[in-house]
């Protein structure tokens, strides 16, 4: 176990780490200054159905179609309260054509 990274100036107090209750299987962890560690799933930006199909003007149902007929992909995961999401870099591709 060991710290990978120590920040320093504005990430004073930040460390990646493999030394923590919240690694596993050596994959490291980034911690704040108060001990709270973020894996991947904490920092990627997430973005929701709803919050998609306001992006592009569509209703959630449409969004739905689209998953369905394969002009968008699977969603990557769903949340602590059920709702459904993509990554950001899942719908990069997609999202450089909304204004």
């Amino acid at each position: 176990m060991t710290d990978i990274w120590r920040g320093e100036g504005t990430w004073e107090g930040w460390r990646l780490t493999t030394d923590h209750p919240a690694s596993s299987y050596g994959q490291p962890v980034l911690v704040d200054p108060d001990g709270i560690a973020y894996g991947p799933g904490d920092i990627r930006k997430r973005i929701y159905k709803a919050d998609f199909a306001r992006m592009i003007g569509a209703t959630p149902a449409a969004v739905a179609g689209r998953i369905s007929r394969g002009t968008l992909p699977s969603f990557d995961g769903v949340d602590e309260r059920g709702r459904e999401y993509w990554y950001h870099g899942t719908l990069k591709s997609v999202l450089k054509n909304v204004d």
